[in-house]
């Protein structure tokens, strides 16, 4: 039996897409098309190949689902006949018999698979999950074609076409860039373009007060400074410039400017370019690796896990020109894969090692394997305060012009200096720097809920698909600011017996 979330999953990405749908047994045919009718929007159904090509002329179908040896017309030259028209289309043959002459000169048409009679309702549908994946990429790559040339120069920059924060296109000299000869490959090596993007002042990246594609999408048309390094572990300065793609949400196109020639990096932070020569030196980084291993020297790593810091000892397993062994704890291991990010830390280290390259688990052996690792000056616990999620039933109020605003709102998390919300809209003239009162209560069984009042200030307004997301500061004093203590403490043991109980996963 089918897995009714594929099912599920396959109308999501075909029901937009027209099947045409070709075969002489009228019962089989009546049968197909029901089935086909719960996947997609449009189905066109003949008995005859004839007709088939004249509704293809019409309708022009993405998919065509057609019995090889059709009356009136063979299958094969309505296959060619279609083709001509449209050489992307998918074409999925369907026969009585495992010829293989058939099979061959199938392929050589252009024909996206071929299915052996009785056809069985998981065979069709694992045909029809590879030819939306299919589609999908094709549209990637219009999409990517398409806006490519309203890009300044960018036959000379870096260009990729971002889903979220995915890049799903890249140019060549992109994968040049980074050493990827794909863009499967890309993808692989890189999950996030944001992990890309390293800490130099004055310039776009992550860290506490700015996530990166919140702050270039509400900042259109704005040129920004961020510092890449490339498959040597070269620091790059290029300027970024993002477009939204009109009528498709959350696709962006990034071009990248490489400036690095100008020399500018000491303009924005002296302190950071004096440091660039070991940084970016994988030998130096890989002496200091040898070096802990030789002296078995212990190495904290750090992990975040809901705002949770995850740290436990290791040390260096084994080394190689491409490849550094970390040994650890399960409970560290576990964090790393959640987070699919590490930082390791050491006296011994003139600054941290980061990796985002984690390759292999071994918990026989409590081992992980890192691929590419770099030095940053940023500290894993650089958060002057511990923030938290609060608990399901946690509940604010906000108050604003003396009015309480009537919307959604969720708190997203919380310290004892600032709470970030959710909110499904602003009220008029709510901005950066706007008072406001919040009222929240905090707690649910088996804690003790605790209600706090107090002023408090707009730090940042963001948008979050669909949704705003502030961030508020406040000064909490006697019995509201223990309280609040004693509630995110008891927060993080929560957290960390939900931690533990994932770690079967």
């Amino acid at each position: 039996m089918v897995d009714p979330d594929v099912l599920k999953k396959l109308r999501k990405a075909l029901h937009n897409y027209p099947l045409l749908y070709v075969e002489e047994n009228s019962a089989l045919n009546a049968q197909a098309s029901a089935l086909f009718k719960n996947i997609f929007d449009t189905v066109y159904a003949t008995c005859d190949a004839t007709e088939a090509l004249d509704l293809y002329e019409r309708y022009r179908p993405a998919i065509v689902v057609a019995d090889i040896k059709t009356p009136l017309l063979e299958g094969l030259k309505l296959a060619k006949n279609i083709t001509a028209i449209d050489p992307s289309v998918k074409i999925i043959f369907t026969s009585s018999h495992d010829d293989k002459a058939l099979l061959h000169e199938a392929i050589r048409l252009g024909a996206f698979d071929y299915i052996v009679k009785p056809i069985t309702v998981q065979s069709l549908v694992d045909v029809l999950v590879r030819c939306a994946r299919e589609l999908r990429l094709q549209m990637h790559q219009r999409l990517f074609n398409t806006y490519l040339q309203n890009i300044f120069n960018y036959q000379h920059n870096l260009i990729l076409l971002l889903h979220r924060e995915t890049v799903v296109m890249a140019n060549q000299p992109c994968l040049d860039f980074f050493g990827a000869s794909s863009i499967e490959e890309f993808g692989r090596r890189f999950l996030n373009f944001g992990d890309l993007l390293l800490e130099h002042s004055g310039f776009l990246y992550n860290h506490d007060k700015i996530e990166w594609l919140k702050e270039a999408k509400n900042r259109p048309g704005k040129l920004f400074n961020v510092k890449i390094a490339d498959a040597e572990g070269n620091s790059h300065h290029f300027v970024l410039n993002m477009q939204a793609i009109p009528d498709k949400e959350d696709y962006y196109i990034l071009s990248l400017n490489d400036v690095t020639e100008l020399n500018l990096l000491k303009l924005f932070d002296p302190s950071v370019a004096e440091k660039e020569s070991i940084q970016k030196d994988k030998r130096i980084l890989h002496g200091l690796l040898e070096m802990a291993k030789r002296n078995n020297a212990k190495i904290k790593i750090h992990n975040l896990y809901k705002g949770l810091s995850i740290t436990n000892d290791g040390v260096i397993d084994g080394l190689d020109d491409n490849y550094v062994w970390i040994k650890t704890t399960f409970m560290q291991l576990k964090a790393m894969q959640f987070e699919r990010r590490v930082v390791l830390v050491s006296d011994i280290f003139p600054m941290f090692i980061v990796s985002t390259d984690l390759l292999r688990f071994n918990f026989d052996r409590m081992t992980v394997k890192l691929g590419e690792c770099r030095m940053t000056t940023t500290s894993p616990t650089r958060r002057q305060y511990i923030r938290v999620p609060p608990d399901a039933e946690a509940k604010a109020t906000l108050l604003f012009q003396g009015r309480k605003f009537e919307t959604e709102i969720q708190i997203a998390d919380i310290s004892i200096k600032a709470m970030r919300l959710i909110l499904a809209s602003l009220p008029a003239g709510f901005q950066a720097g706007s008072k406001v009162i919040l009222d929240f209560v905090l707690g649910a069984p088996p804690l003790k809920p605790i209600i706090i009042n107090t002023e408090a200030e707009v730090y940042r307004i963001g948008e979050l698909y669909h949704q705003y997301e502030a961030v508020f500061t406040y000064e909490l004093r006697g019995r509201h600011h223990k309280e609040l203590i004693d509630y995110i403490a008891k927060r993080q043991m929560q957290l960390i017996r939900e931690f533990k109980e994932r770690q079967n996963e």
